[in-house]
């Protein structure tokens, strides 16, 4: 369509700041980025099928693509809903039922608040390693050293340590 000589040009002036000069206009340099990231997208959408054709269909497309994804709420009649009404934080959530729970104490047993299926169940499943405190501490220590030079932890060495610390013999 164009004249070789403004092709080149047109093409040139696509780009931003071609001949990485220092420039006064920075907002039209930004709007100019964009535009050509979204043409790379675009390009990027026609996937194994790009050949010099059906690039140049696609960025002359690339206005009223732009324009419709840029007013699709519009378009669509979109309403976004808003209210008045603070949703919590589910922080505040667990937080209330914790402060309630502790004040149940559901793991204590009361008389006519039991089930027979649940009376394994145990307060904190840490205490079962509270013995073993100090092994592990000794344990995780290790690692840290290990870790802190750059020596390599075996597998087996590491399954077996923890294998000890939770169910020592």
């Amino acid at each position: 369509m164009l004249p070789p000589k403004l092709a080149i040009q047109v093409r040139a002036a696509a780009c931003v700041n071609p001949k990485e000069a220092k420039t006064k206009n920075k907002a039209a340099d930004m709007q100019k980025e964009n535009q050509v990231k979204e043409m790379k997208e675009l390009i990027k959408g026609l996937g194994s099928n790009k050949n010099e054709h059906s690039i140049e269909t696609i960025l002359k497309a690339y206005p009223v693509v732009n324009d419709i994804v840029s007013h699709i709420d519009l378009q669509i009649s979109y309403k976004e809903v808003k209210s008045s009404h603070k949703s919590r934080s589910e922080n505040e959530d667990l937080s209330c039922m914790l402060k309630h729970l502790r004040n149940l104490k559901p793991f204590c047993q009361v008389s006519g608040r039991t089930l027979d299926c649940y009376f394994s169940i145990k307060t904190s499943a840490f205490k079962e390693l509270l013995p073993h405190k100090a092994l592990l501490k000794e344990k995780v220590m290790h690692t840290i050293n290990c870790l802190k030079r750059g020596i390599p932890m075996p597998a087996d060495e590491n399954e077996k340590n923890v294998e000890d610390i939770v169910d020592p013999q």
